[in-house]
């Protein structure tokens, strides 16, 4: 098992771990634990499946009757469900355990497979999205904090990589097979598949072993003070936020988008992202640990906005090529090194708490990027939408000055 060391640090080196590596390289802590594969696969069976109804779901509920407005309301429900969720969840997460919320979530992804497959109105299919919002506050929220619990401190942002690089291998493959298996077999066949997916992903997790010790004493009881929210987090949150925000059209509008400009399969324009995203994972998280968290974070959000930048003037394959390689590139550096810095900001009893603070964030921004961003779209079109986008991705970066320039009492380990 594990364990971890409580390092006191001096204010003026924590306002600087943002920019400078919070502990020096040591290769021979183990990261690759039985624990680590088996969190990691998981998300590798969760990511494949959610990201096929990702890049399909717009396109069935235009098959349902809806329009574009209703499109990027179904795609925003889902973070604005785990929005609502997220403060409980993390202090369920802390104050209780780690591995019951992951199986909860787990099984919440399965379940909205099922109520989609009922579905034939867009009432309906919000439901689903609803009960899918259930899953993924509680999923993402307990298996990153039993992710920043099993991994080594010194490896945080490359574990943080490596974690993510699952889901972009869902990501790859999922976006295409889901436009494949809609069109050839139909969205029926697509919604068992993906309740399947989230099966295996809920057996999977119950062979990782819960690191966390059961906390011992009684917990302060929440309050609308100490359980929405932990503080220490809230820069982070903001860039989270953005990061949301320029994620939230992508996801939502992106195979409408692609359609309009005679893109057989907008699948693919994942598939190159989600590349780009694994490719980038592989040495960024190193990086952040070895150089600083700000040594990948800028570069990656100034790609975001240039890959959104250039969607208005993508009007063939290779366009869309360049813009989701950019994309994922930018995406891929910067997550994983936002979330070690998180991590780096808080105590370990406040991980889940932190971890919720961080996805109410990015949930808040996915919604005001799908919805808010979704009717801007719909009332003066694509081309205004995509370079607001952009500069929600750049506003992100007052984020990371904020966690520079405010020093926290203690580093996460």
């Amino acid at each position: 098992m594990a364990t971890s060391s409580t390092e006191a640090t001096s204010s003026s080196d924590l306002a600087s771990s943002a920019s400078k590596a919070p502990y020096p390289a040591r290769s021979e802590e183990r990261l690759l634990t039985a624990d680590f594969v088996f969190a990691t696969l998981a998300n590798f069976f969760n990511a494949f499946g959610q990201q096929m109804l990702t890049a399909t779901l717009p396109l069935y509920v235009l098959a349902l009757g809806g329009n574009q407005a209703d499109a990027g309301l179904v795609s925003g429900a889902l973070a604005f469900t785990a929005l609502l969720l997220r403060p409980l969840v993390g202090w369920v997460t802390d104050a209780w355990r780690r591995r019951p919320l992951v199986l909860l979530g787990t099984a919440g992804y399965a379940l909205a497979s099922v109520v989609y497959l009922a579905s034939s109105s867009v009432p309906m299919l919000l439901f689903g999205r609803a009960v899918h919002g259930v899953g993924l506050s509680s999923y993402t929220t307990a298996s990153n904090a039993y992710l920043a619990d099993i991994s080594p401190p010194r490896r945080r942002a490359e574990a943080m990589g490596l974690f993510a690089a699952t889901m972009d291998v869902g990501l790859i493959v999922g976006p295409a097979v889901g436009v494949f298996i809609a069109a050839a077999l139909g969205f029926h066949r697509l919604f068992y598949f993906t309740a399947g997916l989230a099966t295996l992903a809920f057996l999977v997790s119950f062979l990782a072993r819960e690191r966390r010790p059961r906390p011992s004493g009684l917990r302060a009881p929440w309050t609308l003070r100490t359980g929405i929210v932990a503080f220490d987090a809230l820069p982070v949150a903001w860039t989270a936020l953005c990061l949301g925000a320029s994620f939230g059209p992508v996801m939502a509008f992106i195979a409408i988008y692609a359609q309009s400009r005679g893109i057989a399969n907008p699948g693919f324009y994942f598939t190159v992202q989600a590349i780009a995203l694994l490719l980038t994972r592989t040495f960024a998280g190193r990086l952040a640990d070895r150089r600083g968290r700000a040594v990948v974070m800028v570069p990656g959000m100034l790609a975001i906005a240039l890959a959104l930048s250039l969607l208005p003037l993508a009007t063939d394959f290779p366009h869309f090529v360049v813009s989701g390689a950019l994309f994922g590139f930018g995406f891929g550096a910067t997550q994983p090194a936002t979330m070690a810095l998180l991590v780096d900001r808080v105590r370990p009893e406040q991980r889940g708490l932190a971890m919720s603070t961080y996805f109410t964030g990015f949930d808040g921004g996915i919604s005001l990027g799908s919805i808010g961003l979704g009717i801007v779209g719909q009332v003066w079109g694509f081309g205004v939408m995509w370079p607001l986008a952009a500069a929600c991705a750049l506003l992100g970066l007052l984020g990371l000055l904020a966690a520079q320039r405010r020093p926290v009492p203690s580093l996460g380990d």
